[in-house]
């Protein structure tokens, strides 16, 4: 394997200069992983978490591979060794009829709340996703979907939820301010209206755009975070900016969303239907320490949210587990 590495090192030195996406590649015991060093902004952070987690199993494949992570496969480097694609499925797959996008989708089996009709499942680039040997998805939500659909049960085999547990955890209520929401397009009509709601309730909040490194330490000096869907047909719930947020101790309002409690964590945040969410912050903010108390308890391993947190994590250890016990199985 030391060759091999050094050939996708060389030629990654030849390649890197002529594309805007860079590529490492490390080897572990029997495999080289190959990896983007400079993954898409928006996601580098849960990126960057998947690849440690992989670092730290991958020694336990008995066979070797070059291993590509989020990566289109090089074309050279298959012909030297068999390859082994894993990909990231990032977007929603809860998706309602009525709009063009679900047209792409499948017939999923999960009823909507309040409705005689079923979800769709749409998986963005599902045929790319096909010819992965292993998806990492965020969203337990998303799998339960993706479960309901007869026509995805080959796919489903070889997806696994990795929970975006990506910062240390972090509860101290010290140096904490403010109320912000993480709208990536205010101007959408569905968040504007909620904007201007808060506002009418004389809710101060600040939007943060734009913040793709150091968000976490904007988590630990912010009290409340409102989260919101941005339309009214993508309904999974937005675990990559929940969770992070719910570890660094901030206190979640978040509208209600469909199967919420497949995340393993939805007590320890607040729901509301939207039309009720400011009234929600104008309470949280009045009784700030008695909620957070409530929510995140003392900053003991004995916390039940912080004993969650610690299960979330042994669950993504596990699913990795089984992750390389499935490449085991099905190359040697």
């Amino acid at each position: 394997m030391y060759f091999l590495l050094l050939l996708a090192q060389l030629f990654l030195f030849l390649r890197n200069p002529f594309s805007n996406k860079k590529y490492q590649a490390r080897r572990i015991n029997r495999v080289v992983l190959i990896y983007r060093s400079n993954p898409e902004i928006v996601i580098q952070d849960y990126c960057a978490y998947i690849k440690d987690l992989l670092l730290a199993h991958l020694g336990k494949v008995q066979s070797r591979f070059f291993i590509f992570f989020d990566c289109p496969g090089l074309r050279p480097l298959k012909l030297l060794t068999p390859c082994i694609n894993i990909c990231l499925q990032i977007e929603h797959t809860l998706l309602k009829p009525g709009i063009s996008e679900s047209d792409e989708g499948v017939p999923g089996n999960l009823f909507i709340q309040g409705s005689h009709q079923k979800y769709r499942v749409r998986i963005a680039e599902l045929e790319r996703l096909k010819k992965a040997d292993i998806v990492f998805d965020y969203s337990r939500i998303n799998l339960f979907n993706i479960q309901s659909s007869l026509l995805l049960q080959s796919y489903l085999k070889k997806s696994f939820c990795i929970s975006p547990c990506l910062y240390p955890i972090s509860i101290s209520t010290y140096g904490r301010n403010g109320v912000i929401t993480l709208f990536g397009n205010p101007d959408a009509s569905r968040r504007k209206n909620f904007v201007e709601r808060l506002r009418n309730h004389q809710v101060s909040s600040q939007n943060i755009r734009n913040v793709y490194f150091g968000i976490d330490a904007i988590y630990r000096r912010t009290k409340i975070l409102i989260n919101i869907r941005q339309t009214d047909f993508h309904d999974t719930l937005e675990e990559l900016r929940i969770l992070p947020a719910l570890r660094s101790g901030v206190i979640v309002i978040c509208e209600t969303a469909p199967y919420k409690e497949k995340t393993l964590y939805s007590k320890f945040v607040i729901w509301g239907a939207l039309e009720d969410l400011p009234k929600l912050v104008e309470s949280v903010e009045k009784n700030y320490n008695e909620i957070h108390n409530r929510i995140f308890g003392l900053p003991s391993e004995n916390s039940p949210f912080i004993r969650r947190m610690k299960r979330i994590e042994i669950c993504n250890t596990l699913a990795m587990q089984r992750a390389v016990n499935r490449l085991n199985s099905n190359k040697n």
